[in-house]
């Protein structure tokens, strides 16, 4: 299959992604990149923050709670008393299909301007370049039900609703470049 039937294929299926639907903040980014015959979108997050507990290992880890928006003061809590509970913070990530490598190298000029860690993730059967934002924040926050923060929650959610606007901002800013 050439390029345009491998875009309009892929495009056509549904949303498999464990949210079972597209960001809301990166949904005119996505639009722009599809839009462009050199490019589709293969997979996306507009950036996140959850609460996880388990081994770390993608097949071994319960999401407990996640926010793809800012989050409210609540968003601590847990009721967990058995298990560590991990605070984890992760910048936006997009697997962009390219048409060839000149696509995917004009494209990588534009995204490292506003993400440093963008890079061709794969060039065989397909070319994808992988868009990655830096931002990321892990720590644990509960263990056996106790808080093991000991500063404020409410600062807290103020660094991660801060660091969630700036990546939305930069996602603007790079659909604007391109």
């Amino acid at each position: 299959m050439n390029f345009p039937n491998n875009k309009k294929t892929f495009l056509a299926k549904s949303d498999k992604s464990k949210k079972g639907s597209i960001d809301e903040k990166v949904v005119s980014l996505l639009e722009t990149i599809n839009n462009l015959p050199d490019y589709y979108s293969t997979s996306s997050c507009s950036g996140r923050v959850y609460l996880w507990k388990g081994t770390g290992k993608k097949s071994e880890t319960q999401w407990l709670k996640v926010s793809h928006d800012l989050i409210g003061n609540d968003f601590f809590d847990s009721d967990e008393k058995n298990a560590v509970v991990w605070l984890r913070l992760e910048g936006m990530i997009m697997h962009i299909a390219c048409k060839d490598l000149g696509a995917a190298n004009a494209l990588l000029e534009k995204a490292r301007k506003f993400y440093k860690k963008s890079c061709i993730l794969t060039a065989s059967s397909k070319i994808i370049v992988e868009i990655r934002g830096s931002e990321f924040m892990e720590m644990p926050l509960y263990k056996e039900g106790k808080l093991l923060f000991s500063g404020d929650l409410l600062w807290l959610k103020e660094v991660i609703n801060q660091k969630l606007e700036k990546m939305w901002k930069d996602a603007e800013k790079f659909r604007k470049s391109i």
